[in-house]
């Protein structure tokens, strides 16, 4: 009998892909919920690229990285960014973060051959990969969107049709309630 139920239990967990944007403080909190998932005993491949990779392996305890696979993908080349790039906001002056941008959305094609040729049931994923959701939908992954920001800084950042097309805020913007928040709300910045 407690075979059958450790057999149903294991068979109950999960192979989950956690693929983050390309910054430290969005590496450290999926980095977390990696390990919390761990050990609930799932398995967790992290994806990024070889030089986050590495960077991040030198700031894990063993333990962590024995129960947490990570999954590097090729660092594209992209026209703006220095051969031998940074692979990371930390290591990039802001004005060059676009760039960075840009070769993440070229990781779709090696990320989705993984999905492809992988058994994961869900993928995590960051903000940036708008192209992700619909590439897990087609494979039958489920997914879901984990923000590091709170609610409010979400809601500051506009309705998604603003967000769509990147309507540009003023700093007057945000000391009003939004016109997409309940209007008895009284979720505003002050200026002091």
């Amino acid at each position: 009998m407690d075979e059958m139920k450790k057999k149903e239990h294991d068979d109950q967990k999960l192979h989950i892909a956690v693929f983050p944007w390309l910054a430290f403080g969005h590496f450290l909190p999926f980095l977390h919920l990696s390990n919390h998932l761990s050990q609930l005993g799932h398995r967790i491949s992290f994806i990024s690229t070889p030089k986050n990779l590495r960077r991040l392996s030198e700031i894990i305890s063993p333990d962590l990285s024995a129960r947490i696979a990570m999954v590097p993908l090729p660092f594209p080349s992209v026209n703006g960014l220095p051969p031998d790039s940074a692979e990371s906001t930390s290591e990039l002056p802001s004005h060059l973060v676009p760039f960075l941008k840009r070769a993440y959305d070229k990781l779709q094609f090696p990320l989705t051959e993984f999905l492809q040729n992988s058994d994961v049931n869900w993928l995590i994923n960051d903000f940036a990969p708008h192209w992700l959701p619909p590439i897990a939908t087609r494979l039958g992954i489920n997914s879901v969107f984990f923000s590091i920001y709170s609610a409010t800084t979400l809601a500051f950042g506009g309705s998604p049709e603003d967000l769509l097309r990147r309507c540009e805020k003023q700093v007057g913007d945000l000391t009003e309630v939004p016109q997409w928040m309940p209007p008895q709300s009284k979720v505003a910045f002050r200026r002091y």
